[in-house]
């Protein structure tokens, strides 16, 4: 896109909306996976042991993409 154009894209947005769900995913995935392994109370859970990790990586993917530089 020509930027002398168009102007540079805001990234108010991605900020706004993306990093408090990138958070979220993050803190959300580690509670589950810390469920998961039985500190939380002694019940341990298998699909928590899948789903937590998998929460928390979409987590810090979001954030590094809203985070990124542009250009």
């Amino acid at each position: 896109m020509d930027d002398s154009r168009y102007g540079r894209p805001s990234r108010l947005p991605a900020l706004l909306i993306g990093l408090p769900i990138a958070v979220l995913l993050a803190l959300a995935g580690g509670f589950f996976t810390l469920a998961s392994w039985g500190v939380f109370g002694y019940d341990e859970s298998k699909s928590l042991s899948v789903v937590g990790p998998l929460m928390a990586g979409f987590g810090v993917a979001l954030g590094w993409v809203c985070l990124r530089p542009r250009g």
